[in-house]
């Protein structure tokens, strides 16, 4: 009872530290684009599908502050992940203390802690990863048509979430041989599930019929491309990793996964378990040789190994101090952020790198604005330089001026906004450190600089950007 309550007392204060975070700082890159989605409701979207347009398009519809309205999902969603955890735990005979320590200690990591703020389609796959993986289990003991329809259903939603959901499909069939479970596929069970998961992701294949597959196209290239860094992006993924989910957290998760194959036998009671995270981790290690894994890309395998992990090494005493130290250390971490996010304590000038591109963009678009009113021609539109700022200059242009995304990389922006951007008026919102750079690619009569606008956190400056007035615009080169 004490442990129990010590816990919703710890998950209520720091819900409430996420939920005073989480109106403090404007929305980042991707927040933004995903908030876009649920502007531009559609049946699904080049990036991603859509379910995290739906849910903005639901919370949009909340009388609050928009900072609050598009962040209170991850709320929600984490305190859901962290309710199935616990109860897959329990069921697994794991005491009801070292559970709530193994789900203390994931609350505690410092990439959690941004998951429970900012809402991504990672997000939607931790409860479901819980959901599919529990039921899977009740299978192989209950084969019936709710066992197999709630399957379907969990995976739809998945399909929904995020294009890496088809994992789960080859999670599934290496817990089906191992089973040896061949005959449930000949079952009606089993296809009145695959009837549902494949009625809730019509609307993803609908929209890549009508738009020539363009998002498995583009998914299909970061799976097939190989990078000749392969150790040094190996390396790199790997210590993004470490930082983003914390030394002990990361090196306790891995360690308690090769425990589980040493002793892999059908009685270990993370049997299924590691037989499903084994697919998610060698697809994310042959990932990591093309290109460098970030930091939420690994969510499925460490939202659920880490509790695992602690709630395995909590049952051995001797490592307990271990555990104590690495898991201050991490939540040190965490808990710093946590605080300097809601109460900016710490020095701006240590800190001020942390705010870039978060901060000021409602001023910015603002300011562009104006500026844009004060040209001559009709035809006149702002433009930025790629879909990283067009994500935020699209939110937060207030004034639904016509705005267009000028690079050469086809991506949501062409679909929203098709680029028939040759002979306007453009005012350009141009990063300073990146003009040269970027102006070497602006065909223009005649390019003037009009302005520039910098953002200042406690007179520490964070932001500096220019306007430039890009006077008959005559395409990208």
């Amino acid at each position: 009872m004490t442990t129990k309550y010590f816990f919703w007392i710890f998950i209520f204060v720091i819900n409430l530290l996420r939920l005073r975070a989480a109106s403090q700082f404007g929305l980042t890159v991707d927040e933004a684009h995903y908030v876009l989605y649920g502007q531009f409701l559609d049946w699904s979207y080049f990036d991603h599908p859509p379910l995290i347009g739906w849910t903005h398009w639901i919370f949009h519809l909340l009388p609050i502050d928009h900072l609050i309205r598009a962040r209170i999902p991850a709320i929600l969603i984490t305190l859901l992940t962290s309710k199935l955890i616990f109860n897959y735990l329990i069921s697994k005979n794991i005491s009801e203390k070292n559970s709530l320590l193994a789900i203390s200690a994931l609350q505690l990591t410092p990439m959690f802690n941004t998951l429970s703020i900012v809402l991504l389609p990672d997000s939607f796959l931790m409860p479901l990863t819980i959901l599919i993986l529990t039921i899977t289990e009740k299978i192989k003991h209950h084969s019936n048509l709710k066992n197999w329809s709630l399957l379907g259903l969990y995976l739809g939603l998945a399909g929904l979430s995020k294009y890496t959901a088809v994992l789960f499909i080859f999670s599934l069939i290496l817990i089906f041989i191992f089973n040896k479970q061949f005959k449930e596929l000949l079952k009606p069970h089993f296809w009145v599930g695959v009837f549902i998961a494949l009625a809730l992701i019509s609307p993803v294949l609908y929209w890549n019929i009508k738009n020539n597959w363009i998002s498995f196209q583009y998914q299909a290239e970061h799976v097939l491309s190989l990078d000749t860094s392969l150790l040094q992006n190996l390396g790199g993924s790997a210590i993004i990793q470490l930082i983003s989910w914390g030394v002990t957290p990361f090196l306790f998760s891995i360690t308690a996964f090769f425990l589980i194959l040493k002793d892999i036998r059908k009685e270990n009671i993370f049997f299924e378990c590691f037989l499903f995270l084994s697919v998610f981790l060698l697809f994310f290690t042959y990932a990591a040789t093309s290109e460098v894994l970030l930091p939420h890309w690994m969510t499925i395998y460490f939202v659920i190994m880490i509790p695992i992990a602690y709630s395995y090494f909590l049952q051995n005493h001797r490592s307990l101090k271990w555990i104590i130290l690495g898991t201050s250390i991490s939540a040190f971490i965490s808990l710093a952020l946590l605080f300097e996010i809601s109460f900016k304590v710490f020095p701006t000038k240590t800190t001020a790198n942390f705010y870039e591109g978060v901060i000021g963009w409602d001023q910015l678009l603002a300011e562009a604005n104006n500026k844009l009113k004060a040209l001559p021609p009709a035809k006149k539109a702002l433009a930025v330089m790629n879909w990283t700022l067009g994500s935020r200059a699209m939110y937060y242009n207030k004034q639904n001026t016509e705005l267009f995304v000028i690079d050469k990389r086809f991506d949501q922006f062409d679909i929203w906004s098709p680029q028939h951007n040759i002979g306007y008026d453009l005012l350009l919102i141009i990063e300073d450190n990146k003009k040269d750079e970027n102006l070497g690619h602006i065909n223009c009569v005649q390019l003037t600089e009009v302005g520039e606008f910098k953002t200042f956190l406690k007179e520490v400056p964070v932001n500096h950007f220019l306007y430039y007035h890009c006077a008959n615009f005559l395409g990208y080169k």
